[in-house]
């Protein structure tokens, strides 16, 4: 059973008079990897500091493991060591990168003989055994990023929170740096939370993803997510899912992509096969109807799960129910590599 780490409950921030944060409900699950996305300005950063027990809301409860949150010293100094922070732009001090990863540790008292061998075993994980001796402030930005990562799991934080991690880096460090997130979640079971502006990363490699948008969370647009890979066939460029192929526009036989999306309102269902010039044709069984009151989703099983808008005149003329029989149609143009 699932078991919250961090609940946060009628969050309310206000910043030099102005509503920048207003979160009624948000649970964070033990052992997981969340991310929130936004455009800047949005409330990320201001979200997290509230989770990294940094920043007390003007208004609201935060808990901790099923514990209020009380702001005072003694009680934060306890929880905050279960919680640590990763900045976009990591500061480091002009010493080595081995007494950079151990600042924290030795900020809690412990002696440097003690920290060695925690600060060698981060290091070996994020990638940069043997960088103990060299000078932090000669590291190159992708580098740089990777000791800082180091310096947060050296302290074997139950929750870990990254403020748009890879911005500044270039894609090689960017899938690095999210093998590393992901692993260090698998492998140690610490909980993360990741903000980031790119909703591509978000729901390439985090479990759960939370959109804000001035300050609000608002419900995520994206529907028909699939993971695969883009490949090239006789007919033409598609997106394997390893269930089925999907074709895709002329043109993006090269692109990289790792999922692709469908907008739910390009998909046509029909009764019969459907006779058009798209290429995405597939056969399928209705497995939910939603109602949203002016539209009607569909959850259809075939070699993948799709959602398809329809009307609520369309439902009533083709007479559908669960277990009825439909053929989804849809242009390469409608897929969106992500």
């Amino acid at each position: 059973m699932p078991v919250e780490i961090l609940g946060l409950r009628n969050i309310v921030h206000h910043f030099d008079g102005r509503r920048v944060l207003d979160v009624p409900y948000l649970t964070i699950e033990k052992g997981r990897v969340y991310s929130v996305v936004g455009p800047n300005g949005s409330g990320k950063s201001t979200l997290l500091s509230i989770m990294g027990l940094l920043l007390q809301p003007s208004h609201g409860e935060v808990y901790f493991e099923g514990r209020p949150v009380r702001y005072e010293p003694e009680s934060l100094m306890a929880m905050r060591e279960s919680v640590t922070m990763a900045l976009q732009n990591p500061y480091l001090f002009n010493t080595s990168v081995g007494k950079n990863v151990a600042y924290g540790l030795r900020s809690r008292g412990v002696p440097w003989r003690d920290c060695e061998a925690n600060v060698r075993d981060a290091l070996e994980l994020v990638g940069l055994r043997g960088f103990e001796k060299r000078r932090a402030q000669k590291l190159s930005g992708g580098e740089t990023q990777l000791v800082a990562l180091a310096r947060a799991v050296v302290l074997e934080p139950s929750v870990l929170l990254l403020d748009e991690p890879t911005a500044n880096l270039d894609t090689r460090h960017v899938h690095r740096f999210e093998s590393l997130v992901s692993r260090i979640n698998s492998e140690r079971g610490t909980t993360v939370v990741v903000t980031t502006h790119n909703l591509s990363q978000a729901y390439r490699f985090t479990e759960r993803v939370f959109s804000l948008f001035e300050g609000a969370l608002v419900a995520p647009t994206m529907f028909n997510l699939f993971s695969g890979k883009v490949i090239h066939t006789e007919e033409g460029p598609c997106f394997d899912t390893g269930k089925t192929r999907i074709w895709v526009v002329a043109g993006t036989e090269a692109v990289n992509a790792t999922h692709l999306s469908i907008d739910p309102q390009f998909i046509i269902a029909s009764e019969e096969p459907f006779t058009s010039s798209a290429r995405n044709q597939f056969d399928g069984r209705v497995t939910g109807i939603v109602d949203q009151g002016g539209k009607i989703l569909l959850k259809v099983r075939s070699k993948e799960n799709f959602t398809v808008e329809i009307t609520d005149q369309s439902l009533r003329a083709m007479r559908l129910t669960v277990g009825s029989k439909v053929y989804l149609t849809f242009k390469a143009s409608s897929v969106h590599l992500l």
